[in-house]
């Protein structure tokens, strides 16, 4: 019986094609078609504001819900984003997260407390912190604070802290804990002593951020920032591409909202528009991201599923003889000790039947190993013609086959004898004067030892070549007796 090795490379788990694009989007580098659609979201965004910026002063009609609706949905973009941005450092330790991530907190941050400051928004007539100019300077802190995020994340691309690559965890807490001081160092005076702060706003006008230059300091910090992300990154990677989008967006932001003058405003709307744009980039891509990694993680599972199975089928196969296709002893003895547990509850007995070939040495002697190959393979296709569904067959050496029949006791010797009977028959008209005997052990299911089994069925097929060949015999009829 020859034995087949399995070739480790049919087996292995080979690699997706799209093993490459599993890289997160902080690394993954970005295709020509990602960045002509950012620049494509660039164009519009700059077009818009351009077209607009002649009706930028023009009042619009105040929209109640506007307000709360647009800061809510920015709110909950910098706060989704935060999270994701932190759990992704937790998983790859990429310190330049941290910088995105304590940007997007701090907007978050002041965000929330821009909420609580406006006017009518929780109390009537007033707010429930803050003052008239609490609000103007939040929206300065949070445009600077984003932006400056952007700028030490490009910084850190090219100069890393000793206490990152030794401490990561540090890193983190550090960071947060400055982001928070930051918080503090920001809400305190516009909460606390908003009656002397700068005016930067006076019933809904807001020119002074123009004439105080807040507002032209915070569009030089934005285009200075896009600069410089495009000097050291070129936007190589997709984060570093829609970085570029987001400060786009925040550039056309104050722009269009400082020509605009007042709230309500053509350019204070669509100022809010961009606004919006610039928070919900990160995280429509970090979104994106998680939609492909479900997707891999999904093309994985049915990957791996497959290759088990393939190696589970490849396991069998090597355990089969290459000549007829029939179980090898070790595969055969698994098989029926499966059979004789599945069907063990119904106290089922089993039948043993071990086939030598008479005859076989003469037909390779004489007519060569190849006819000798023929009548093994017509052996094993006898075999399964006689077989049910249910039974198993083996080849356990040269010329030797066994065969497990389960069936009740009191039909388990009719079964077997019957056939015995069918295989010597058929065997016999193969011809060349070819035939075999046969040995049948029987026994009960639950005291069944496959080792004794075959030892007994191999005494029997030795009586029933003593008796003449040709034929089969049954093993122990004390047994039998007591089986029928």
């Amino acid at each position: 019986m020859t034995n087949r090795a399995i070739n480790a490379g049919d087996t292995a788990i080979s690699k997706p094609a799209w093993h490459h694009t599993s890289a997160s989007p902080a690394t993954r580098l970005a295709t020509s078609h990602q960045r002509q659609r950012a620049l494509w979201a660039c164009i519009g965004i700059v077009l818009a504001t351009l077209l607009l910026f002649p009706l930028a002063p023009i009042m619009g009609p105040p929209v109640p819900a506007f307000l709360p609706s647009y800061q809510t949905a920015t709110v909950v973009a910098y706060v989704i984003i935060t999270y994701l941005i932190f759990a992704h450092y937790r998983a790859t330790r990429t310190l330049d997260l941290l910088y995105i991530g304590g940007g997007c907190f701090y907007c978050a941050g002041i965000l929330i407390v821009q909420f609580l400051a406006l006017p009518d928004m929780f109390l009537p007539q007033r707010a429930v912190l803050g003052g008239t100019q609490t609000t103007i300077w939040l929206w300065a802190f949070w445009h600077a604070g984003m932006v400056l995020g952007i700028l030490l994340y490009a910084a850190s691309l090219r100069w890393s802290p000793v206490l990152a690559i030794r401490h990561p965890e540090r890193m983190a807490q550090l960071l947060m804990a400055v982001v928070v001081v930051a918080l503090v160092t920001s809400l305190v005076p516009v909460i606390v002593f908003h009656e002397q702060l700068p005016q930067l706003e006076n019933n809904g006008n807001f020119h002074r951020m123009i004439t105080s230059g807040v507002g032209p300091f915070l569009q030089f910090i934005t285009a200075f920032t896009l600069l410089v992300l495009w000097q050291l990154t070129r936007f190589k990677t997709v984060l570093q591409v829609w970085l570029g989008v987001a400060l786009v967006a925040l550039l056309c932001d104050t722009s269009i909202t400082m020509a605009g003058g007042s709230q309500f405003s053509v350019g204070w709307y669509v100022g809010r528009c961009n606004a919006l744009i610039s928070a919900t980039a990160l995280l429509l891509i970090y979104l994106r991201e998680m939609n492909h990694v479900y997707l891999r993680t999904v093309q994985d599972a049915r990957l791996l599923a497959l290759n088990n199975a393939m190696l589970e089928v490849k396991m069998d196969q090597v355990r089969l003889d290459d000549l007829t296709g029939l179980p090898s002893r070790s595969l055969f003895l698994e098989l029926a000790e499966t059979l004789r547990s599945r069907d063990l509850l119904n106290q089922q007995a089993v039948a043993l039947l071990f086939i030598d070939l008479d005859g076989f040495k003469q037909i390779n002697d004489n007519l060569g190993h190849d006819r000798g190959d023929t009548v093994l393979v017509e052996v094993a296709a006898a075999l399964r013609s006689v077989l049910r569904d249910s039974d198993i067959a083996g080849r356990v050496g040269g010329d030797e086959f066994v065969v497990c029949l389960v069936a009740p006791p009191a039909v388990i010797k009719a079964t077997a004898t019957a056939v015995a009977s069918r295989v010597v028959s058929r065997v016999a008209a193969i011809g060349d004067g070819i035939g075999c005997s046969i040995g049948i052990a029987l026994c009960q299911a639950e005291s069944l030892e496959w080792d004794a089994a075959l030892r007994q069925a191999d005494e029997a097929m030795y009586q029933a070549k003593r008796q003449g060949k040709s034929r089969f015999t049954v093993y122990g009829h004390s047994l039998l007796d007591e089986l029928v």
